[in-house]
């Protein structure tokens, strides 16, 4: 049996977990999949896809959906139940679920050190697009403040800077305005999720935002203004934020980068981050 969500409650995120923590033991992963749905561009759309066997979670599809553009797919499987199709019968449905939004491609998650998830990816001809690597923060405190940190002012962003972040959207990452503006109001009404705005000369020059998720700290849209970067602005701002989070209680405080960018990786291990986990993006058209 197969059931789909848009939203999951407490004691089904457990029951994810528990399917989660079996197969990262069993294949040695070490990533999380995130589970919260409040990116998702449309609030109604099934992202959560479970399937039962006498009643026992075995397997299950999570799509992360912030744009109509494409879904991000991670799946598990507990290991005694695979190679019967569960993967398959799930794909199936979250594919006829995200052809009614339009949309286009898929993009699944996957570690190189998972050699099922790996061969049932090949047997759909998906294509390696991309790497990723997850990182970890240390200790920041035993770093020194980067100079321009003094030039900058960081503070929490507010709704009433929401059109300043939707700009700061567009300039930085060449978002679309509505796609942008979707993503900046439901930071401000998710619970565990808040946004930095950083001003120089009180005018914005650049972003981050964290997420939130039992006892992680998860630092994602951190960015710059292209005409602001090369300027030691990235490293103040991501070293402010550091230090604003760790004041708030957050010691677990981890980010994702593209592996080909030997900037940003640069800049955030001169911030106190290591290589904890590699994670390889696969790219199917539906």
């Amino acid at each position: 049996m197969i059931k789909a969500f848009d939203k999951l409650d407490e004691e089904t995120v457990i029951a994810l977990r528990d399917v989660e923590s079996a197969c990262k033991s069993h294949d040695q992963l070490n990533g999380r999949v995130y589970l919260d749905t409040a990116l998702n561009f449309d609030p109604g759309i099934k992202s959560k896809f479970l399937l039962y066997e006498d009643n026992k979670l075995v397997s299950f599809i999570s799509l992360f959906v912030p744009t109509q553009e494409e879904a991000e797919v991670s799946a598990f499987t507990l290991p005694a139940y695979r190679r019967r199709g569960c993967f398959k019968h799930l794909l199936a449905q979250a594919v006829e679920e995200v052809r009614k939004y339009n949309i286009p491609g898929l993009l699944f998650v996957c570690e190189p050190q998972s050699k099922d998830g790996t061969e049932a990816l090949k047997r759909l001809d998906a294509e390696l697009d991309f790497t990723e690597y997850f990182l970890r923060c240390g200790d920041p405190s035993v770093l020194p403040d980067p100079q321009a940190a003094a030039e900058v002012r960081l503070h929490r962003a507010e709704p009433k800077d929401l059109e300043a972040m939707v700009k700061l959207n567009q300039d930085i990452f060449n978002d679309d305005y509505e796609d942008a503006k979707r993503f900046v109001s439901n930071c401000f009404e998710a619970h565990n999720r808040f946004q930095y705005i950083a001003l120089l000369s009180e005018k914005p020059i650049g972003m981050g935002s964290v997420y939130d998720e039992n006892g992680e700290a998860y630092i994602y849209g951190l960015g710059v203004l292209p005409s602001h970067q090369g300027k030691g602005y990235g490293r103040a701002i991501l070293s402010l934020m550091l230090k604003d989070m760790k004041r708030s209680g957050m010691d677990n405080i981890v980010m994702e980068v593209e592996s080909t960018n030997q900037n940003a990786l640069s800049l955030y291990r001169k911030s106190g981050f290591e290589v904890e986990a590699t994670f390889n993006y696969y790219r199917m058209t539906i």
